[in-house]
């Protein structure tokens, strides 16, 4: 006989059961009296206390057995509301109300394409409070040079400013994950923190540029950009004040940034 694989197993979440790491996450959030949304409410470990605090709480759970379950709990109280779905697919603008500050333990499956779609979706955010897995936190937190440095840490930080907070170990977790956890508070900014013309250019000049860690820009960027504007990519480089003997994780955001925004040029001009 096949064994079903339980709630958590489906969709990778490890429930937060020790309640003084709760509380210190609501703490931190300073969350008083503002609207919040918390993904992934699962059990409620950090719900109740986000309810007794925010102004009006949004929960957005993936599991139907789950959101029924917060949906009695909370029928009496008109301040929370639960919308059943995935966070990557549900039209956030349209279904919370803003300006909110978001507070979530997310799963570790879809931790990181969930943080990219709050950033890059409509709907502002103030701040976001959240628990993710500690290697994934190197990343995001990672500047040029550090080995973790990719195109995590360029999206995030082209679109925010980044505060570590506390390592959190499995033994706070039911089923216990085999790795630590770390808090992480991002904020938003008004706009995005270098020019780079085009997202999509700068998405997949990025991808290129990491499609070959150990390789140099000239063997990894070189031939994305040859295919856009001819045989000048290595003169476009060194314009953006790139090294083309530079290994990608030695690169500045501002670089990426400034080569993504002559592509953008380029690209639009030749369509035009």
């Amino acid at each position: 006989m096949t064994r079903k694989r339980g709630r958590s197993a489906r969709w990778g979440q490890n429930f937060l059961v020790d309640r003084r790491v709760a509380k210190a996450i609501v703490e931190w959030a300073e969350i008083d009296g503002a609207r919040v949304l918390e993904i992934g409410p699962g059990r409620g470990a950090l719900t109740e206390l986000l309810a007794e605090r925010c102004a009006y709480l949004s929960l957005v759970e993936i599991d139907g057995e789950l959101a029924e379950a917060l949906r009695q709990r909370y029928a009496q109280r008109p301040a929370v509301e639960v919308i059943e779905g995935d966070v990557l697919e549900v039209d956030l603008s349209t279904s919370i109300e803003a300006p909110v500050r978001v507070v979530s333990n997310l799963p570790y499956e879809s931790a990181t394409a969930i943080v990219i779609r709050l950033l890059e979706c409509s709907l502002a955010i103030e701040s976001m409070v959240l628990m993710l897995q500690r290697e994934v936190c190197r990343r995001i937190l990672a500047r040029a040079g550090d080995r973790e440095y990719g195109r995590l840490a360029l999206l995030v930080g082209l679109h925010a400013d980044v505060e570590a907070g506390r390592v959190v170990k499995p033994g706070s977790f039911r089923p216990a994950p085999k790795v630590e956890s770390q808090l992480l508070r991002i904020r938003p900014l008004p706009a995005l923190r270098f020019d780079v013309g085009s997202m999509g250019v700068f998405r997949d000049l990025v991808r290129a540029a990491f499609g070959g860690r150990r390789k140099i820009v000239r063997n990894t960027l070189g031939p994305w950009l040859q295919d856009r504007i001819g045989p000048r990519a290595r003169r476009w480089i060194e314009q953006a004040g790139i090294d083309p003997a530079a290994r990608p994780e030695t690169i500045e955001l501002e670089a990426f940034a400034r080569l993504s925004r002559e592509v953008s040029v380029h690209t639009a001009s030749a369509d035009a």
